[in-house]
């Protein structure tokens, strides 16, 4: 299961923008749109996730992973309500971002005429998994698999339990 685990500085800052921890949590497990931050990932991979709140709110989250005790945390850095602006002007790449204060003078401004074209949707798992499966795949399967996990950025055994999930929640 991926938590979320925010520093006592994190919330300040998300705070300080009137985003609370609840809300971040509740983004990213609603599948949001989410872009690497390239050159920052050099050093440690951070990640920018949009998406709306519950109350339909547009949120900007910029997160990174990290592990404690074998256990894999989203901490987020910072977290930003988007402005909608009325003007349709012209959309502006997401800069790469390479330090926290980075990331925070960026959630410092409107955020609205941003070009998330380059983002995908991301899915979280917050769901505790305990039960285990074992089984025998033709290699040429194992490899396809592999491929397309990759293709996707995700782990191949993440890829196998979404395709199960997908399977079995179809009608």
């Amino acid at each position: 299961m991926t938590r979320l685990r925010a520093s006592i500085g994190t919330r300040a800052t998300c705070q300080k923008h009137g985003v609370s921890i609840g809300e971040i949590e509740a983004l990213l497990s609603r599948d949001p749109r989410v872009a690497p931050d390239l050159k920052h990932s050099a050093e440690e991979d951070r990640f920018i996730a949009v998406g709306r709140t519950a109350a339909g709110r547009p949120l900007f989250v910029a997160f990174m992973f990290r592990m404690k005790n074998g256990k894999r945390f989203v901490r987020p850095v910072s977290a930003r309500y988007m402005t909608e602006r009325r003007s349709s002007a012209m959309k502006r790449k997401v800069p790469r971002l390479t330090t926290d204060e980075e990331a925070e003078a960026f959630l410092e401004q409107d955020l609205s005429d941003l070009d998330f074209s380059q983002f995908k949707p991301v899915r979280f798992e917050f769901e505790k998994k305990a039960a285990r499966v074992n089984m025998r795949l033709p290699e040429t399967l194992l490899k396809a698999v592999k491929e397309r996990a990759e293709a996707r950025g995700i782990p191949y055994q993440r890829f196998i339990r979404e395709a199960l999930e997908h399977a079995v929640s179809r009608k």
